[in-house]
């Protein structure tokens, strides 16, 4: 008897120390008042990870910060100082049928490139992994200065994205891995603020550099970022996880291989239909390949996964549950976000007759915008939440439902400037104010996804804990790239399809060439060359024909309504049962 005493003593002595030395940032019986499976937050001893280690060497932090965040600035001004200046870019090299395949590269390469960093990242380090995307990085701008032809320029910014989703994965997963749950809103915050700022600058930079200097004057003045950001990571970032042993033979390299083929072939068909013919001529010989090679990929994408991988490249459980419901979200958000983006500015040129430049003025209003609700939100987050994992998760599915209602809202205001407005021509002047509810509009929109933009991020970080927020981010980035790259292709494919009827019924097959010139250059519409004849009645064409364009967009928003009040629903029971 004193000896089954003396036991329990020693046993409960022994909880003791164990409880004190996992109690902060919550305690063990509250843990267990969730209910809730938090196997990613997990230790490897099933023990409760704390979110709220903070490894931030006073002495080296603001390096690695300014490493990181020059890296984001980067990426932003390279982004916007392509893309304002990539039609005179392709008319300089006579190539301008050939343009969208310069935007279409990168997207291709990030989104394909996206999903590999993380799991990679667990594996053999952050470090390097990063440093390998500034090395990518860097030899593609170094291409692409001295590109001579659109297709040479197209590989060289494929190669861009290769090295930029790499910097931006490890640009948020080392931040993750290095401050507190409770302060990592803050500097997502500041970082999205950066990034805005430069992606605002990109433009008019752009057009001086182009003007000035050349197609080689835009990228050349990238090149001594790029050498300090290679420098600063090299010196101070290091990997602050443990599991770096034997790594090469735990890279699923069949899946990755698998999981770029099919990524680059889903992608691919939505962009390949060049068909500018009268007659309908079903799938391009380029959809028909691109379809049979998604499905192989597909196919053996998941056999490998099932049977041969070692360590999956996406683990399955980052794709149920509440984690599956984020990353739909965080794939309808950027629907939503990139539309706005490519297909707003092309609105204002052809229908309201905007210049390029004055367009620019309101794709700075999302960029601001979205930099700030991104700022407010995560700022607002470390306010009112609790250092824990459920009040993180409770306030972020929080402001995730709301900014889904509210991106409602701003929709209504952009749909309804955009529907409502007649085409601007000859006398025909923009009437009623409808030009402040279109600015008013996509303001709102970027404060809503800037907002869930960083909200997602928390919610994913306190859901999977530090060592499960590598492959957790990377599997977000990709439903980001996904729908980043899919809103462009198919709002186009939409927009063409309906320019292609509308047109065809207007012309009556009188005029076969002026059908296959606008088809092919959108601009033309507004030049000097551009036959009067039939000109409000062609303009109402392309009206009706962008109107349709945003219908993948309507449906995107009501899908993340939807989904956003599910993950809510769910996240809130468990907090008040945790609570």
């Amino acid at each position: 008897m004193g000896d089954q005493d003396s036991l329990q003593e020693f046993e409960l002595d022994s909880l003791d120390k164990q409880s004190i030395r996992l109690e902060f940032p919550f305690k063990q019986n509250e843990i267990s008042k969730t209910g809730v499976d938090n196997s990613g937050g997990l230790d490897n001893d099933g023990e409760e990870e704390d979110l709220e280690i903070d490894l931030r060497d006073p002495k080296t932090f603001h390096w690695v910060l300014t490493s990181l965040w020059t890296n984001s600035a980067l990426s932003a001004l390279d982004g916007t100082i392509v893309s304002t200046t990539v039609n005179e870019v392709a008319s300089r090299f006579q190539q301008a049928s050939m343009v969208t395949w310069v935007a279409t590269a990168y997207l291709l390469t990030t989104t394909a490139a996206q999903p590999l960093y993380g799991k990679i990242s667990d594996i053999i380090g952050r470090r390097k992994c990063l440093l390998f995307g500034e090395i990518v990085f860097f030899l593609g701008v170094a291409l692409c200065i001295f590109s001579r032809s659109i297709p040479q320029l197209a590989v060289a910014r494929g190669i861009c994205g290769i090295g930029g989703s790499g910097t931006g994965a490890m640009t948020n997963i080392i931040l993750s891995d290095m401050a507190p749950l409770s302060e990592r809103g803050k500097y997502w915050g500041y970082g999205s603020v950066l990034g805005g700022i430069f992606q605002s600058l990109g433009g008019p930079l752009g057009g001086v550099l182009l003007t000035y200097f050349g197609v080689s004057g835009l990228f050349i003045p990238q090149i001594p970022f790029c050498v300090a950001t290679l420098y600063l990571s090299w010196k101070y970032v290091q990997d602050y996880n443990e599991d770096t042993k034997g790594s090469w033979k735990r890279i699923d390299f069949g899946g990755s291989f698998c999981l770029l083929m099919g990524i680059s072939a889903f992608i691919f068909f939505f962009s390949a239909n060049e068909n500018v013919s009268l007659e309908e001529q079903g799938w391009s010989p380029y959809q028909k390949w691109s379809f049979a090679i998604f499905i192989i990929s597909s196919i053996g994408f998941l056999i490998i996964e099932k049977y041969i991988a070692v360590e999956n490249i996406i683990p399955m459980k980052v794709l149920k549950g509440s984690l599956g419901l984020l990353a739909v979200i965080q794939g309808l958000v950027a629907v939503i976000n990139y539309t706005g983006l490519f297909i707003v500015p092309l609105f204002l040129q052809l229908i309201w007759n905007v210049s390029v430049s004055a367009s620019g003025a309101y794709i700075v209003c999302i960029v601001i915008s979205y930099s700030m609700g991104s700022l407010l939100t995560g700022t607002l987050i470390k306010k009112i939440s609790k250092p824990n994992r459920e009040s993180t998760m409770y306030h972020s599915s929080t402001a995730i439902f709301y900014m889904s209602l509210l991106s409602a809202v701003g929709y209504y205001c952009l749909d309804r400037s955009i529907r409502l407005s007649k085409p601007v021509f000859g006398e025909n002047k923009l009437e009623g104010n409808y030009n402040l509810q279109l600015i008013f509009g996509i303001t709102l929109l970027g404060i809503c996804q800037g907002s869930q933009g960083v909200t997602i991020m928390l919610f994913n970080v306190a859901k999977v804990g530090r060592k499960g927020q590598a492959s957790a981010t990377s599997v977000n980035y990709l439903f980001r790239s996904l729908g980043n790259v899919l809103s462009v292709s198919i709002a186009l494919n939409v927009f063409t399809n309906a320019l292609k009827k509308n047109l065809a019924r207007v012309l009556n097959d009188e005029d076969n060439s002026l059908y296959i010139l606008l088809l092919k250059d959108n601009a033309f519409l507004r030049s000097k060359e551009m036959p009067t004849e039939n000109l409000e009645a062609i303009l109402n064409c392309f009206h009706k024909s962008l109107i349709s364009s945003f219908i993948p967009c309507k449906t995107c928003l009501i899908f993340s309504v939807i989904t956003s009040a599910m993950l809510w629903i769910i996240i809130r029971k468990q907090y008040i049962d945790f609570a």
